[in-house]
């Protein structure tokens, strides 16, 4: 039997860079790596217009973060500045700390946006990825403008 992902992540990837879009690793500090989707340009600080807003999408348990939110990328990327980091343990990112609670990964995200140019952005969250944005908004309120969530709960994690 055929694994479809296999096929069509190929594909997808050749979309995702048609649209502008690039695969990046950063690492967030020793130990912890996330990957992520960017813009192949970096933002530009010096016009003020729809192409510098970034928007983060950030996916829930169902899959990474590309495989998630591809429809959403491919139609705002020519738009906006489009990031999509895969949480960890989903699409290669990783951390060797024990720690799995939505406040680190909110913590990790952050980081990376920093360290990618993002100083402030639109944050869209699934699921799992709403209860991360959720945490972002709270942790970080200069960097979260505003938030879209869907199917996500805004209760305390155990």
């Amino acid at each position: 039997m055929v694994n479809i992902f296999a096929v069509y992540k190929p594909l997808l990837r050749w979309l995702m860079k048609l649209v502008g879009m690039r695969p990046q690793t950063v690492e967030i500090e020793p130990g912890t790596v996330m990957n992520f989707w960017v813009p192949n340009e970096t933002p530009n600080k010096s016009k003020n217009s729809n192409n510098n807003k970034a928007v983060v999408f950030i996916h829930g348990f169902a899959a990474d973060g590309i495989i998630t939110w591809q429809s959403q990328v491919l139609a705002l990327a020519r738009k906006y500045k489009v990031y999509v980091p895969d949480l960890l343990f989903f699409g290669g990112s990783i951390t060797d700390r024990s720690e799995r609670s939505p406040e680190f990964q909110a913590k990790c995200v952050a980081k990376g946006l920093k360290k990618l140019g993002v100083e402030r952005c639109t944050l869209v969250g699934l699921s799992y990825g709403g209860m991360v944005g959720f945490k972002m908004a709270e942790l970080y309120p200069d960097l979260v403008e505003s938030m879209s969530l869907w199917c996500s709960l805004a209760l305390p994690w155990p």
